[in-house]
């Protein structure tokens, strides 16, 4: 190439370089856009129907062509207290630029920077993120001149980046009630979204449909279908949370897949991390019905189950051990104090290698046999190795048909209930079977208590009563001098030998403690 041509090369990038320049920097600066910030502002509160406070509006033309918002602030809709449904630091709008040519901004994508998002639902059924039904003056309407330049319906693309949301809803005295579901860190990012359908007004004969409940519907593999075939996805994508809260369970790197249906969202090939362990299932919402309705399909493996009881003040301390299984729940976030208290479901849990320290069967069994010299007592006597049970859970009730204990010492199975609230009540009952030789003793122990004695091993009925921070252990046979005893706290330990107790519970076992320790004494021979 000759050096003429070279020079000309050279200018010529040299001036496709400065016109850049001008159009990044100095057109951005020349448009000023954010004079019109009141009349976008007055277009968004037409299109919602809420409150809309805007701080800045800037033109940026590189990497995209856009509209910066910055200070972005939409209040909540009448009908509920006063305060922000959705703020953001930042929110890039990007637009076609072939519409603009046609005088129209039609929103090609969003990216909205550290928004903060509150769902609220009133008494009605409404939620706030809903553009309240227009009020009609009784005169045909023409749309309004925002409707030839300013498009808010589909928008290809969504990004949410570092958000927070909560949920929580309007008690009857119009208060505010708990927050049940707050994420953290929030990440999202959602195709073809149909802004007009995700905020359409609530429809009151949806809600009185209870065919259209997710609780009456099951779509693939069981899971919750959407209210009818000919509802269309309003929008899919990803959707991430650094933590997430719902009531007092608390999870950590939360993925899945979204899918958006008119009022209705799944949270599809869920997994997360819980308390040391981690989780994985689908989940959907509802927002049609008067109350959330919301379902979950879960399996969790390697929980600390003395880490999620830590959440629960009742059960906290009650239970330790690595944890799995399975849970399939369902329920109604109720407009009360407590607005998870409809939860209900079924499941299957597994812990290995735990401790009950406030049951402890082996020192209320074990010592019927130990003092008798019929085998031996070992290792911890709250340790278990397996503890398996069937989960229901119904008007705030944890029932269980098959408990399965299995210690060194004792093999336990049982059946009952514990109430989820107040001083959380227990009503077990089971056979507990413990390993003893066959001798004359044992016949004895076996007579004077009601159990029976198979296969090398004593059995006893038993019941299992009272809160559960200290339940009442006894003795549940009809039979035998001991089948009537009453009940000895799961926490106490083997009564001392030769203490006396009175009538206390347990005061004649004691007295077969002394009995036994009598015969088996050895003689002392006569002197000569």
């Amino acid at each position: 190439m000759s050096p003429r041509r070279k020079k000309l090369l050279i200018d010529a990038v040299v001036i496709l370089f400065l016109l850049a320049l001008l159009f990044v920097f100095v057109v951005p600066r020349l448009v000023d856009v954010n004079r019109y910030r009141p009349e976008v502002a007055a277009c968004l509160e037409t299109k919602t129907g809420k409150p809309v406070h805007i701080g800045h509006l800037e033109l940026t033309v590189f990497p995209h062509l856009a509209i910066q918002i910055d200070n972005f602030a939409m209040g909540n809709p009448e009908g509920f207290p006063a305060g922000d449904f959705l703020k953001a630091q930042r929110i890039y709008a990007l637009f076609k630029a072939s519409a603009l040519w046609n005088r129209r901004i039609v929103v090609q994508s969003l990216i909205v920077k550290n928004p903060v998002i509150h769902i609220l639902s009133n008494t009605s059924g409404h939620w706030n993120f809903e553009n309240p039904p227009k009020k009609s003056s009784g005169t045909a309407q023409e749309s309004g001149p925002e409707e030839t330049y300013f498009a808010l319906g589909d928008i290809s693309r969504v990004t949410i980046d570092q958000g927070k949301v909560t949920m929580a809803n309007l008690l009857p005295s119009g208060e505010m009630g708990p927050t049940y579901f707050d994420g953290q860190g929030i990440s999202c990012s959602f195709q073809n979204v149909n802004v007009s359908a995700l905020t359409a007004p609530h429809s009151p004969a949806a809600s009185s449909d209870p065919a259209s409940s997710l609780s009456s519907q099951s779509g693939p593999s069981g899971f919750p279908a959407v209210k009818s075939i000919s509802s269309a996805m309003v929008a899919h994508g990803s959707f991430h949370a650094d933590t997430l809260l719902f009531g007092a369970i608390l999870a950590t790197s939360v993925d899945s897949q979204v899918r958006l249906f008119p009022k209705q969202a799944y949270l599809d090939n869920l997994t997360l991390k819980i308390a040391g362990g981690s989780a994985k299932g689908n989940v959907a919402f509802d927002f049609s019905q008067p109350n959330l309705v919301y379902r979950d399909q879960t399996t969790f493996k390697k929980i600390d189950l003395a880490q999620i009881l830590k959440t629960f003040p009742g059960a906290r301390g009650q239970m330790t051990g690595t944890m799995e299984g399975n849970l399939n729940l369902n329920g109604e976030a109720a407009h009360s104090s407590d607005p998870l208290s409809g939860l209900q479901g079924t499941g299957q849990v597994n812990v290995q290698n735990g401790r009950l320290p406030t049951l402890q069967l082996n020192k209320n069994l074990l010592f019927l046999v130990h003092v008798a010299g019929i085998g031996a007592p070992s290792g911890d006597p709250a340790a278990f190795s397996l503890f398996s049970t069937d989960l229901n859970f119904s008007n705030q009730m944890l029932v269980s048909h098959n408990v399965r204990i299995v210690s060194s010492d004792v093999d336990v199975n049982a059946s009952g209930s514990v109430a989820l609230t107040g001083s959380n009540q227990m009503n077990y009952t089971g056979i507990a079977r413990v390993p003893a030789k066959n001798t004359g003793l044992t016949d004895v122990l076996a007579s004077l208590s009601g159990a029976t004695y198979a296969n090398g091993k004593l059995v006893f009925p038993f019941d299992l009563r009272g809160p559960l921070a200290n339940p009442k252990f006894s003795l549940s046979s009809g039979k035998g001098i001991l089948g009537g005893l009453p009940g000895i706290s799961a926490r106490s330990n083997a009564p001392a030998s030769g203490s006396k107790q009175g009538n206390q519970p347990g005061s004649f076992v004691q007295d077969l403690v002394n009995l036994f320790g009598k015969k088996k004494a050895p003689s002392t021979p006569p002197k000569p």
